[in-house]
């Protein structure tokens, strides 16, 4: 006897960020739950704030040669591909900038607290950039300066929800999203796509759009929440990799719309630095790639392309 078609939701916290999925299909929850220790493991190896992980051995050795696992190498390779497609814009070995700005430590520890060491000290990036990393697969093996610090962010975040769409995939309409990070399969049944609300950058109990997608993915990046006081300066975690600074941008938060999440975060970071005028313009170049973008002053800006996705937008906000 055939089993029928269900509803099966699940969701957790990994990465620093609540996790939900929803999957329309014959299986039951027991795959969602298999999603979780993914995330899991990826957070076990991946993050910078845990000082055991493979990231954090990798980030503090004092040895030009690294041995990587697998995982570490596919990660890696995908930050420095999208390093190179981005001509830089961005970079994966900015965690020393990051570090001098006061993310030094997991965000929600940040607020009262005082970065140790003189305002003035030194990035110590010694020019070093992305193209100073060397992967060796045959090898498994990973080459860098060393000093040279690696912070995987949200492109991992991104990447982790591509390798949780891959296992998924073939299942049945699913959806899933970590903190903002989506992946929509297919269509939920009777619907024109999975519904999406985006939250607003300035009012985090409401949202500036809703969006129909349909076997696509969409990463927000914004600097209006993960800010912090610093000697009197507003400081924020998007850094310039061409001035080792947070960004200076009249972009507040910028949505991207892709064929894979990873891409659309990185996109989003880029866009972001850009700025309005110029981010727009490059998402615009994107092919199969689209954006929305929140300015300083309060409007909405869209590439072309998103219009028919969209079905509400709101500056000034919404509830459901």
């Amino acid at each position: 006897m055939q089993t029928e078609w269900r509803w099966n939701g699940y969701s957790f916290r990994a990465m620093n960020t609540k996790i939900q999925t929803w999957l329309f299909s014959q299986t039951d929850s027991t795959v969602l739950a298999d999603v979780q220790r993914l995330f899991h493991s990826m957070e076990k190896r991946l993050s910078r704030f845990n000082p055991h992980s493979e990231l954090t051995q990798f980030n503090e050795t004092l040895q030009p040669v690294f041995p990587a696992s697998t995982t570490l190498l596919d990660a890696m390779e995908v930050a420095l591909w999208a390093a190179q497609h981005t001509g830089g814009l961005y970079d994966p070995t900015i965690l020393n900038s990051l570090k001098k700005a006061g993310y030094d430590r997991s965000f929600e520890l940040i607020k009262n607290h005082t970065p140790v060491g003189p305002d003035n000290s030194p990035v110590k990036q010694n020019g070093y950039s992305y193209q100073s990393i060397r992967l060796d697969r045959v090898a498994r093996q990973i080459h860098k300066p060393v000093g040279l610090g690696v912070d995987l962010g949200g492109m991992g975040k991104g990447w982790t929800v591509d390798r949780a769409a891959d296992r998924l995939q073939g299942l049945g309409p699913f959806l899933v999203n970590a903190g903002g990070d989506i992946f929509a399969y297919q269509t939920p049944p009777g619907q024109k796509g999975w519904e999406i609300d985006i939250i607003h950058p300035r009012q985090p109990e409401q949202f500036m759009a809703r969006l129909y997608l349909h076997h696509q993915a969409l990463a927000t990046s914004t600097v209006a929440r993960r800010r912090w006081q610093r000697n009197g300066q507003t400081m924020h975690h998007l850094i310039d990799p061409r001035t080792g600074q947070p960004a200076q941008t009249d972009a507040l938060s910028v949505s991207v719309v892709a064929n894979r999440t990873v891409m659309a975060e990185v996109y989003a970071k880029v866009a972001l630095i850009l700025g309005v005028e110029a981010g727009i313009a490059w998402l615009q170049n994107l092919p199969g790639v689209e954006g929305l973008i929140y300015t300083s002053d309060g409007q909405l800006v869209l590439t072309p392309g998103l219009v028919p996705l969209v079905d509400r937008l709101e500056p000034e906000g919404y509830s459901h």
